[in-house]
């Protein structure tokens, strides 16, 4: 009884030092990287670090609940105190976006543990961050051996989509998950200047431990979008040179045909590194054309796990790092792209027709990998061999627009109904709804072809309109109709949402196909207002 009673009684006159807490593992530190967090370990994992000697940095919240009801852990880190004016830099960080792209999860939270030790102040005296480990809950339970076959380790993870089975990095305009709409609340309660979205790819055999991109819609702010660059051009250089890993702009080898972005017309069935895709509907993407910056990580499938793992959280730290340098001309970019939007000058406009822009003579590393048979339970493998020859190849990473059209002065919805006035609000696009009826003279869509597939896909069959435009003439609006102004901070989302020639607009998901019959039902107002 003595003998247990006597650390205590040292420690209380203080002949012995207190102990600190221990430090926390991740699940997958734990198990030598061979199986993944689940939710309960993250939850564990991120309540122990709040007992580490700066825990007070940390606030733990639920942003949302998923499909099957699970909650969105999302970590706030700043540094204790009143908060500072001008504020500090803002940056949301999100992981598992599909679940069993796992990298995103374990580096959060090796971050979350490193902050609460006291790493990263310097960090943190520039920049207010809100990580969301695990984005995609349901996807990230739903653990099974080979769930992402040919992905080198662990055997075990999450699968792509949620509990809806849809893919959340398709869902950012049409907002049908509950995880999305919790997201989209997010970026507007929090408004990020950085938006980084972890993945992990299994593409084209490549050199690298990771790729990246900005955001690729034509219709980002052009100063937001070279300063995005520049952020990622910091970032690839301090990998490279502070941790090792080689990195680039993501992509795959392709062959292509040019459809006329710039590039020769010689130029047919070109075998080059070409870029993903330009359309809203995923994250990075999207989050452009709000005015502020977006990043996507691509962590090589084909390393193992806790290489993966280290060059996901590399990238991190180095993208916010990058932030924090570049903060001022950052800030200067988004304000100032606020301010045009706002002010509608020089007049806007929304880019449609997309193609690949011009390509970009580069190295890009072409890499090897070793096959590992399906033994002893254990799924398909396949190993990075190697760092990668250097070829000399087109490049190409970002679209262009071939065709361009002026905002109008607002548009206005005759007859919304309540998804469009949901999805509209969700997006934090401004709105009215006119208590009394107006007379405008606005231009109409006229609708000659509807195209859609067959086949379903992510819950809609994906509209293509095909029409002309009218000449303005004399409109009278009823009561009750929505009025959506162009000078709004957030005038090239609301055009991409409302344009029938937007490439992926609220009409491309079926919101206006019930009121599309001959005309488009939303009108381009051109005096009125």
């Amino acid at each position: 009884m003595l003998a247990g009673m006597l650390p205590a009684l040292l420690l209380a006159v203080g002949l012995i030092a207190p102990q600190s807490p221990p430090t926390p593992a991740t699940a997958a530190e734990a198990s030598g990287f061979t199986a993944t967090s689940r939710l309960a370990d993250v939850e564990r994992f991120c309540r122990s670090a709040l007992d580490l000697p700066h825990g007070d940095r940390l606030t733990l919240h639920a942003a949302g609940r998923s499909h099957g009801d699970r909650p969105l852990l999302l970590v706030q880190a700043r540094l204790p105190g009143p908060a500072p004016t001008p504020r500090r830099q803002r940056a949301l960080v999100i992981g598992a976006i599909h679940g069993g792209e796992i990298e995103g999860k374990e580096a959060l939270q090796q971050l979350v543990r490193e902050i609460a030790l006291g790493d990263h102040e310097d960090l943190l005296a520039h920049v207010e961050l809100w990580l969301l480990p695990i984005y995609n809950v349901d996807g990230n339970e739903a653990v099974a051996v080979g769930n992402r076959a040919g992905q080198n380790g662990p055997d075990a993870c999450g699968q792509r989509t949620n509990g809806q089975d849809l893919d959340l990095n398709r869902d950012f305009v049409k907002a049908d998950a509950p995880e999305t709409r919790a997201l989209l609340r997010l970026f507007t309660e929090v408004d990020p200047d950085l938006f980084v979205d972890l993945h992990t790819t299994n593409g084209s055999y490549h050199g690298y431990h990771l790729t990246f991109a900005p955001s690729l819609s034509p219709n980002v702010d052009a100063a937001v979008a070279a300063e995005n660059r520049a952020l990622l051009d910091a970032a690839q250089a301090a990998m490279r040179e502070r941790f090792g890993f080689a990195t680039f702009d993501y992509g795959n080898f392709e062959t292509h045909d040019w459809d006329g972005g710039g590039a020769p017309e010689s130029a047919a069935g070109v075998r080059g590194w070409y870029t993903f895709d330009h359309r809203a509907r995923y994250g990075v993407n999207y989050f452009g054309l709000r005015n502020r910056l977006a990043v996507l990580s691509e962590a090589y499938s084909y390393c193992d796990f806790a290489t993966r793992t280290a060059a996901t959280h590399a990238f991190v730290v180095c993208v916010l790092q990058a932030l924090v340098a570049r903060r001022d001309a950052v800030q200067r970019a988004a304000l100032a792209a606020d301010a045009r939007a706002l002010a509608g000058t020089p007049p806007l406009a929304l880019g449609y027709a997309t193609g690949f822009a011009e390509p970009e003579p580069m190295d890009v590393l072409v890499g090897e990998v070793e096959r590992k048979e399906p033994a002893d339970g254990r799924p398909l493998r396949f190993v990075r061999k190697g760092d990668g020859v250097p070829e000399r190849l087109p490049v190409v990473r970002a679209f262009r627009a071939a065709q361009q059209r002026p905002l109008p002065a607002a548009w206005a919805i005759p007859a919304p109904t309540a998804a469009v006035r949901d999805r509209l609000a969700l997006h934090g696009i401004e709105f009215e709804e006119l208590a009394a009826p107006r007379t405008v003279r606005a231009a109409s869509f006229a609708v000659g072809k509807k195209k859609k597939p067959k086949r379903p896909y992510q819950g809609h069959q994906e509209l293509v309109l095909e029409g002309s435009w009218s000449a303005a003439a004399e409109v009278a609006l009823p009561a009750g109709a929505l009025w959506v102004p162009a000078r709004q901070r957030l005038a090239r989302l609301a055009a991409v949402l409302l344009e029938p020639e937007s490439e992926d607009s609220l009409s491309s998901w079926n919101f206006f196909e019930a009121e599309t019959d001959t005309h488009y039902p939303v009108l381009r107002v051109v005096e009125g207002s």
